[in-house]
């Protein structure tokens, strides 16, 4: 990838990171000054904060990338990428442990609330997504 490819998409996705969040947080506002109860409005506020994180961590490596022009060398090197990959993949499969707990916590700590509750919904689709997506996209990848 070439320098100003990968400079062009940091930015971009600095900018559209920061229209999301600044979206949300104008929601929040919103519904805080005129007291529309939504649901709970502090949610607008902190789902604002993700895509804000994303924004910094892009600006950060925008940062990195215009100080020292030899990290692109990290971003293209097929060595580097393959650990990169596989450390992603391991972190998904720790990010599947916790969810399995949680979702056995949920279920035994609170067995009322299975099947009847949002968050135990929740918590079901969340790791049944993380265990069959990697599968889906890779099928996916194959055909294209």
């Amino acid at each position: 990838m070439s320098a100003k490819k990968l400079v062009k998409e940091t930015k971009l996705t600095i900018g559209v990171s920061l229209f999301v969040s600044l979206a949300l947080f104008v929601t929040w506002v919103i519904f805080e000054s005129s007291d529309i109860s939504f649901t709970n409005n502090k949610a607008f506020l902190a789902l604002s904060l993700i895509p804000f994180s994303a924004a910094l961590a892009a600006f950060l490596k925008l940062m990195k990338i215009t100080n020292n022009p030899k990290m692109i060398i990290s971003e293209t090197d097929e060595r580097l990428v393959s650990e990169k990959n596989e450390a992603d993949a391991k972190t998904l499969k720790v990010l599947q442990g916790v969810l399995f707990l949680s979702y056995l916590g949920y279920t035994f700590i609170i067995p009322e609330d299975t099947f009847k509750s949002v968050g135990w919904w929740i918590t079901l689709c969340v790791l049944l997504l993380s265990l069959f997506a990697p599968h889906i996209f890779r099928h996916m990848l194959k055909d294209t």
